[in-house]
């Protein structure tokens, strides 16, 4: 009897199956509908950690900003992913670099002719860059524009670090950056 029963259910089942899978004549409209993909947004810190922490790269003399920016395509600041990530809203990105300058990290991004800059001075370069205004054109900082470089512990990128390194400095130079929002 239980042998009897599995094979009607089986039966049923085949059935049932069997007709659902046939075409039916009166079906036939398919609508064309465009298949959008949805937007994939990078967050300004995924995109500063691919540029800077996993890429990196070659300054080449191009981290103080120029009216006359040399395109050179293997340069930090001129490769596609700097591109994308200053075309970011300015006041976020000023934020978010803000974050970075006490920040000793050593990035991949070498500084020429002497070393790998770190996150902080990558902030710097990138805040430069973005508000059209090196560190030290601001006048609370000007001592250093003029000065002459001695070796290579006494030259741009260390006193940028020194600046960084000390905390009233940095914090300084923060509020410079984020005045030249209001401008």
């Amino acid at each position: 009897m239980k042998n009897a029963f599995t094979i009607l259910l089986l039966t049923l089942l085949l059935f049932s199956c069997k007709n659902q899978s046939e075409p039916k004549a009166e079906i036939v409209h398919i609508e064309k509908t465009e298949l959008i993909e949805p937007k994939q947004t990078v967050s300004i810190a995924e995109q500063w950690n691919l540029m800077v922490l996993e890429k990196g790269g070659c300054l080449g003399g191009g981290q103080y900003f120029k009216e006359t920016k040399r395109e050179i395509p293997t340069m930090v600041f001129s490769e596609t992913e700097w591109k994308k990530f200053s075309e970011n809203d300015k006041r976020k990105l000023t934020e978010f670099l803000i974050t970075k300058l006490s920040d000793t990290t050593k990035t991949k991004v070498h500084t020429c002719p002497f070393f790998e800059a770190t996150n902080g001075e990558m902030a710097v370069y990138s805040l430069q860059h973005i508000h059209k205004k090196n560190w030290y054109d601001f006048s609370e900082f000007q001592a250093y524009k003029d000065k002459e470089i001695k070796s290579a512990i006494d030259q741009p990128q260390i006193w940028l670090q020194n600046v960084l390194k000390n905390e009233n400095e940095r914090k300084k130079l923060a509020e410079l950056f984020k005045n030249k929002l209001k401008n």
